[in-house]
């Protein structure tokens, strides 16, 4: 992947389009004591130009949330609301995310249930919500559009293979798994694989070790929803935000340290790759 590539792939915006013409993403992320999980994912998006944002966050957290990302449009709701899920319209939504920080909340289970009865747009998982498949693989059947996003921590769960079983022969046991669940598997790491449900393989090759840290993962989810609305292809969506948030951590490292990588300097890091891009 390059940048011609990129650019070859990513719709231009038409001048007479509206908001809702740009990608329109849906997240259900964060709890109390994850707020920076709900910001993260938001910034991610907007850094690949989703231009409608809907955010579901706990009233315990709405405030820091949207005291930091102004640009969303924010629904906070009462944890205690068992059927929240049942109740949002996804009328007019091009992507969801789901699961990025949501470690605390009381139904999770039930809203990961619900959307996966209920979404019919591409839907992202990560984090937490793949916890939640990992213990109820019956879920998988109910969403025949679903990515995942695990680390190799969390791909061990999934699959319910040690870590040193999978590094043996990593690549295979990947594509096996997402031929069987039918789903696009995004595997984090050096050289994060992205692989279809007919079993496509990318392996991606930018990013460095600025993003080993907390939070690089909920900007990816982000950024993928992102993408995912914004483009006909799906597996290809990911692909290219799978390379965009690494070579955005290439960009930052030309003039930055590797070991204070600010996050919420993907916006600003996007900007210029999309206006040099032009």
């Amino acid at each position: 992947m390059n940048r011609e590539e990129f650019f070859a792939h990513y719709p231009l915006r038409k001048k007479d389009s509206n908001k809702y013409d740009n990608g329109v993403v849906l997240f259900l992320s964060g709890s109390y004591g994850m707020a920076g999980a709900a910001l993260l994912n938001l910034i991610g998006a907007r850094s690949v130009g989703a231009s409608y944002i809907h955010s579901y966050v706990p009233h315990e957290i709405y405030g820091v949330v949207a005291s930091k990302e102004i640009t969303a449009v924010y629904h906070p709701y009462d944890v205690e609301d068992q059927d929240m899920v049942k109740e949002l319209s996804l009328n007019k939504i091009d992507s969801v995310c789901f699961g990025s920080g949501i470690n605390y909340l009381k139904y999770k289970k039930e809203y990961l249930n619900d959307l996966l009865e209920k979404c019919e747009a591409p839907l992202i998982i990560d984090a937490e919500g793949l916890r939640l498949l990992a213990e109820d693989e019956s879920l998988y059947a109910k969403n025949q559009k679903l990515i995942l996003t695990p680390h190799m921590g969390e791909f061990s769960a999934l699959t319910h293979l040690s870590i040193e079983d999978i590094e043996k022969n990593k690549e295979e046991i990947a594509v096996n798994f997402a031929k069987e669940k039918n789903v696009i598997l995004v595997l984090k790491g050096m050289n994060t694989l992205v692989i279809s449900p007919e079993g496509e393989v990318y392996i991606n090759d930018s990013g460095n070790e600025s993003l080993a840290r907390a939070g690089s993962g909920d900007v990816l989810s982000g950024m993928i929803t992102g993408l995912c609305a914004l483009y006909e292809d799906t597996y290809t969506a990911v692909k290219d935000s799978v390379w965009l948030h690494g070579y955005l951590s290439d960009m930052n490292i030309r003039s930055h340290s590797v070991e204070v990588f600010d996050l919420e300097s993907y916006p600003k890091l996007a900007d210029m790759f999309f206006f040099e891009g032009r």
